[in-house]
């Protein structure tokens, strides 16, 4: 019985390691996508210590604007010809905000579909990004 408590636990306690490594090393490609697409862009000096501080940008510059589509395309979030990729929107939103994925799909349709889409997908990225970020963390 003791044995069987002790295997349980063990195998507990490794699959929450895996847990653990897999989203911050999710966690490190995130940063490493995000530098590149700050250097990429041009990003503003001021823009890219908020970006890597996860605070929001005031008066965002037509870079910062794109950086979220560069970021979303780096991350396979979404594809060149614009189309999203939910699942991997699911799990990216997971790791960053820390949702219920049940949450996280709900208001990833409800920001799909309020979203007006519009020509220019630096602009269109950004509002999604703008309505992901307040519906997750409210």
């Amino acid at each position: 019985m003791k044995v069987n408590i002790f295997v349980q636990v063990l195998i507990v306690c490794s699959l929450y390691e895996l847990a653990v490594s897999q989203s911050a090393a999710d966690l490190a490609a995130y940063a490493n996508k995000q530098q590149e697409c700050i250097k990429e862009l041009k990003i503003p000096a001021n823009e890219a210590t908020q970006i890597t501080a996860n605070k929001d940008v005031s008066n965002p510059s037509a870079a910062y604007k794109c950086y979220h589509d560069c970021l979303y395309k780096k991350l396979g979030l979404m594809a060149a010809d614009g189309k999203a990729n939910e699942e991997r929107i699911v799990k990216y939103a997971q790791a960053r905000f820390s949702a219920s994925v049940d949450k996280i799909k709900t208001k990833l349709t409800e920001c799909m579909t309020g979203v007006k889409k519009v020509p220019n997908a630096c602009q269109h990225i950004y509002n999604l990004e703008l309505c992901m970020s307040k519906a997750l963390t409210a």
